[in-house]
């Protein structure tokens, strides 16, 4: 259940709204609003549940299109990622969830909710962290002190603000500890404060990944490392008031078919990848079809003009995949912003895994709303096959004995969300054959077989593997942009428009090609 958040004391204009919102803020009272005298710690802890959810989701997606895990729509990096596009996300963070917790922290003191606290501790540490990687310095010691706020508060470096996220999960994973009474509702782990611990200590070990710290990694010893502690967001079924149905399920399950597409390279990566075709297909995808046009049979200009064409000369230098994968998935390449022909009963759809779509049963029938699960999926947020990817990056010496594990857990996560069960003597074949190819192949070879899986276990998510490709430029053979010059893969994203133009102590910057604290010897030749 969604609560309406409770608007008090708002970061004192920290950030301006949209013009709308803007408008919606000089009403004296809000008739659907709760008012200070109704405020309760619990109601402020179930509103920044379900909108962290959301939030992670929104940067996930993002992350996954610049790596090619989602399809990206748009050839130029800077218009499909201008300052505009993430404003509504900007003020989540500070004047929705981080606001909310801070008043939420105020009632927790006073009434003794500790494991309230400690849940809003651990869901900010990750806001700050992921906030550093897209954006670089942030407000943090300025910002978030209600009334008492700056009104054009100065960006921390984000050094520093990494710091602050690791003395919050210090003292999150206290809170659990301490014990206290569970809230009367827990999205993520049911109000079990051992699970949340280990939550708050992935994140930690996500830190010293993104950091390259090894010794920080390898120090944190209570963490998720069984599918049962899996720090995820269940979504429901409901359609409206709220519509509570995973956010992929929603554009991808409509009354007019399909309404995004998937990316070929990565569906060519798992039907053609290292193996052979990867047991997680027909989870994560399904197919309304079985014959891409160009590619299973006749072009076809009507539905899907490209298979008319040949691939372009930067692509065919690489013998990429294009237009079309075979074996009717049928998607779109990176960077591919073409009109919509009338193909939404044709094209793939996101599967039962994780967006509670439709087992892929080749039985290529159109699905529309309320097809499949209805949309009971999963948000990722730390999986356990990614804590064990994490290691093997970190610990050359564990590289192998993490890709076995990793990928096993991540098609193990596929099969319990729904759909008939893998037959285990095919998961062990296939992974007999991921193993094989890795232990055959050189040291380049070897790590891109390593981060070519990592991103396979990283569907429904997507901000560590854009994490990883800025510092590592693994996979080496991603999909290049349709067009030949797309402009600099951002390294860094804009500030949101509706705080770099209302701070004055804000300078936008005018590429993206500026570098993150913990980037700075990354490559600069990414795609």
């Amino acid at each position: 259940m969604k609560i309406k958040n409770i608007l008090i004391a708002v970061t004192a204009g920290l950030f301006a709204l949209t013009s709308c919102e803007t408008t919606d803020l000089d009403l004296v009272d809000n008739p659907n609003a709760l008012n200070p005298s109704q405020a309760d710690a619990t109601f402020f802890l179930n509103n920044v549940q379900v909108s962290f959810a959301g939030w992670v989701q929104g940067f996930s997606n993002r992350g996954a299109a610049l790596t090619r895990i989602n399809q990206m729509s748009g050839r130029n990096y800077a218009q499909v990622y201008s300052p505009n596009n993430f404003d509504g996300s900007w003020t989540s963070a500070y004047q929705g969830m981080m606001e909310d917790i801070r008043l939420m922290n105020i009632l927790a003191d006073e009434s003794g909710l500790t494991i309230h606290k400690a849940m809003g501790q651990t869901m900010q540490a990750y806001i700050m962290v992921t906030l550093v990687d897209f954006f670089g310095d942030i407000p943090y010691s300025e910002a978030l002190k209600g009334g008492e706020g700056n009104l054009a508060p100065i960006a921390d470096s984000g050094e520093s603000v990494y710091n602050a996220a690791l003395a919050l999960l210090d003292e999150a994973v206290a809170g659990f500890t301490a014990g206290g009474p569970a809230p009367a509702s827990d999205f993520y782990y049911g109000g079990n404060a051992a699970k949340w611990a280990k939550a708050a200590n992935s994140i930690k070990k996500k830190i010293y990944y993104t950091l390259g710290n090894a010794s920080g990694f390898n120090g944190v010893t209570d963490y998720i490392d069984e599918e049962s502690e899996d720090f995820q967001f269940q979504w429901g079924t409901k359609e409206v008031q709220p519509d509570s149905r995973h956010p992929w399920y929603r554009s991808s399950y409509t009354a007019t078919g399909g309404g995004t597409y998937m990316s070929n390279w990565f569906m060519n990566l798992m039907l053609n990848g290292h193996g052979g075709k990867d047991p997680r297909m027909n989870y994560y995808f399904y197919r309304q079809t079985d014959a891409v046009p160009g590619t299973d049979t006749d072009p076809n200009e009507e539905v899907l003009e490209c298979s008319l064409y040949t691939a372009p000369t930067h692509y065919q230098a690489t013998n990429e995949v294009y237009c079309g994968v075979g074996n009717g998935y049928w998607g779109r390449d990176h960077g591919n912003a073409d009109g919509i022909p009338p193909d939404g009963f044709l094209r793939t759809l996101h599967g039962i895994y994780p967006a509670g779509g439709a087992y892929d049963d080749s039985s290529y029938e159109s699905k529309v709303n309320g097809d499949g699960n209805g949309g009971d999926g999963i948000t990722p947020i730390l999986l356990s096959s990614w804590m064990d990817f994490m290691d093997g990056m970190l610990n050359a010496s564990t590289a192998a004995a993490m890709l076995e594990a990793g990928a096993t857990k991540s098609i193990n996560k596929a099969d319990s969300q729904g759909g008939p069960a893998l037959d285990g003597d095919a998961v062990d074949a296939y992974v007999a054959a991921l193993l094989a190819d890795y232990n055959a192949a050189d040291a380049a070879g070897k790590a891109d077989i390593y981060a070519q899986q990592f991103w396979i276990a990283q569907w429904g998510g997507g901000i560590d593997a854009y994490n990883t490709y800025r510092k590592t430029g693994l996979p080496s053979n991603v999909q290049p942009n349709l067009e030949p010059s797309p402009g600099d893969f951002p390294l860094i994203m804009y500030y949101p428009s509706n705080y770099a133009s209302t701070n004055s102590n804000v300078t936008q910057r005018t590429s993206l090609t500026e570098r993150v604290f913990w980037n700075a010897g990354g490559p600069s030749n990414l795609k």
